[in-house]
């Protein structure tokens, strides 16, 4: 019987991780393209005039991550089985 419990344990720590890893991997991939998008408005900063720059970077709000709200509860349990 505790071997089993040891087992069911074990399972959930490893969903709980697995689901870390792919929060974290969402969040790796949004912040290669923001770097994509920052590197192609240095880009094409290079290229055009400062004044024009300056009222486009004015109008543009830079993207905003997107964070599940179970992330913190599944970091909580990777944490646990650490």
């Amino acid at each position: 019987m505790a071997d089993n419990n040891h087992d069911n344990g074990l399972h959930r720590c490893m969903e709980a991780q697995e689901q870390t890893f792919k929060a974290h991997q969402a969040t790796l991939d949004n912040i290669q393209q923001m770097l994509a998008q920052l590197l192609n408005n240095r880009n094409n900063d290079e290229t055009t005039s400062s004044n024009h720059d300056e009222e486009e970077n004015a109008d543009t709000e830079p993207p905003k991550t997107k964070k599940s709200k179970g992330s913190s509860a599944i970091d909580a349990d990777v944490i646990k089985c650490i």
